[in-house]
This record gives structure tokens, sequence and C-alpha cells, in this order.
């Protein structure tokens, strides 16, 4: 007889486990619920990117080779935008572990490429001192004794 244990300040007979079982879908579902938000907001950030290169594009209606290069640009990004706004959160999810399982190699060097970079970007926030080889001295500091 498998023993369960009650939990006295329910007031009830739900047992722990089954306090646990809905805390944890409660999270989960705050999660999605989360990752649904960031979801919309990324395909409007990308839809906007579509439509500030449409915009960019429109100033070279005298050459139409460019302006239609911006108008496939901006098409592609706004597909995209489309697609990612279609999709949910678990397909979207299933589709790019695919795709790291297809080529990890490519998936290797897109993380450690995003690595150096965020490495960079770091490294170049913070302040470092000038090395005194390279340091400037005015001239005025080494003042010559009158004579």
């Amino acid at each position: 007889m498998p023993e369960t244990a009650k939990d006295p300040s329910l007031g009830s007979d739900e047992t722990v486990s089954e306090t646990a079982g809905g805390f944890a879908e409660d999270i989960r579902m705050q999660a999605v619920g989360y990752a649904g938000k960031r979801k919309a907001d990324a395909s409007r950030v990308f839809s906007d990117v579509g439509e500030a290169i449409r915009a960019s594009g429109s100033g070279f209606s005298d050459q139409p080779n460019i302006k239609a290069f911006f108008d496939a640009a901006a098409e592609g990004i706004e597909e995209f935008s489309d697609g990612l706004n279609r999709r949910t959160f678990s397909e979207i999810y299933d589709e790019v572990d695919a795709a790291v399982r297809r080529r990890p190699g490519v998936t290797f060097a897109a993380a450690a490429l995003a690595g150096f970079a965020l490495f960079r970007y770091i490294r170049a926030s913070e302040i470092r001192p000038v090395p005194r080889s390279r340091a400037v001295v005015p001239v005025d500091v080494f003042t010559a004794p009158d004579l």
C-alpha cells in the first residue's frame, strides 16, 4: 500500500504529491505564456525590421534592381515573421532541435562565434588602463629650468 503524506494545512484530502503536481503545472503554464509573449514580441520586431528595410528601399525608385533587392529582403523577413507568429512554441523548439541534430558542426561553430562576440562585447565595456609606453605626456610636465 503506497504511503502518501497529507498536508494538514490544506484542510482537505489533497496529497502533497497532487499539490506539487499542480504547482509544477502552474509553473509550466506560466512559462508557456511567457514564451508566447516573447514570441509575439520577436515577431513584431521582425515585422518592424521588414517594414524599415522596405522603407529604406523606397528611396531607390529610380534604380529598379536595387529596389527589388530591398523589397525581396523585406519580403523574406516579413515571411519569417508571419511563420514565427503562426507556429506554436513547441513547433519552433522541435524545428530548432531537428536543425541542431542535422548539423551539429554548424551549431557548434555558431555557438562558438556567439560566445566570442559576447566575450568581446563584455571585454570592450570594461575600462582598461593605458600602458605607460603609449601614454601621452604633456610637454609642460617637465619644465625646463630658467637659466
